[in-house]
């Protein structure tokens, strides 16, 4: 009973946090669809811990949230119908998030870290494939060219999960590389375990890498999506603000080979 309330109100924290960062958007794209901070990673971190039965309900409940401040989109529908309606409301919101419950089938088969990374880019995919079902089916009354439904919900769907998916699994390593989920209590992983100040630096060292891959998967996947059409462009290419991607990867990579020099120093000297 104890372990049921202690879930209960753990997937509620959870999910509220999943909602409050879905809200946070890292980018906006110009046609639809948005790169959140991570929205999902509360509720991967919540399956694997209690397991695919509370995992799977907590993800259906962010999903209903979701589908609610979502409704907006069923009005933009080319055709309202039921089966479009029932279409986008499984396809584009229930199955394609409650698919981050998931992540506990991966526990016993892979060791945490690598079950965590491995969960999240699974379940990415398959939101992305559902997405691009529905994009085919509940969409598919928009003026395309015969023949290119299929190509473009694909396209259009790659302009932001591709980097959705990125800024997910970068999220998922870098705190799985902090925090060992795996205990009741959450507490420090091994590899920063031990002194405090060493313990600092390889937070930091990692911190510094996320914050290059979320800064330049901003800078170029923001350009990738036609404004005009939606679609996956690469000649978008030609806008990315490289000089930013170029300071950015410098800086962000040389604090974090700066840290991990100074940290091996300091346990270095520590064994002497």
């Amino acid at each position: 009973m104890k372990k049921q309330t202690l879930a209960l109100c753990e997937a509620g924290i959870m999910i509220a946090l999943s909602t409050v960062l879905a809200m946070l958007k890292l980018i906006d794209m110009p046609y639809g669809g948005s790169v959140t901070f991570a929205q999902m990673l509360p509720i991967l971190i919540f399956a694997y811990r209690h397991g695919p039965k509370y995992g799977m309900g907590a993800a259906l409940a962010a999903s209903i949230i979701q589908l609610l401040l979502g409704m907006e989109n069923f009005s933009y529908l080319p055709l309202v119908t039921w089966y479009s309606v029932i279409v986008l409301a499984l396809l584009d919101y229930v199955v394609a998030y409650s698919v981050f419950g998931t992540v506990a089938f991966f526990k016993k088969k892979l060791p945490y870290r690598q079950a965590m990374i491995t969960g999240a880019l699974v379940a990415s995919v398959v939101r992305y494939v559902c997405h691009v079902i529905s994009g085919f089916t509940a969409w598919t009354a928009f003026e395309l060219p015969s023949g290119a439904v299929l190509a473009y919900s694909f396209g259009y769907n790659a302009t932001y999960m591709i980097p959705e998916t990125i800024v997910l699994v970068a999220a998922v390593a870098y705190i799985t590389s902090a925090i060992d989920f795996e205990k009741e209590i959450p507490a420090r992983t091994k590899a920063v375990a031990g002194d405090g100040r060493i313990a600092l630096m390889k937070l930091l060292s990692g911190l510094a890498v996320l914050m290059a891959v979320l800064v330049d998967t901003v800078l170029v996947f923001s350009k990738l999506q036609d404004a005009e059409s939606g679609d996956f462009t690469l000649s978008g290419l030609a806008e990315v603000d490289w000089l930013s991607f170029a300071i950015v990867t410098v800086v962000c990579l040389g604090a974090a080979i700066l840290l991990r020099v100074l940290n091996k120093s300091k346990a270095d000297m520590g064994k002497r």
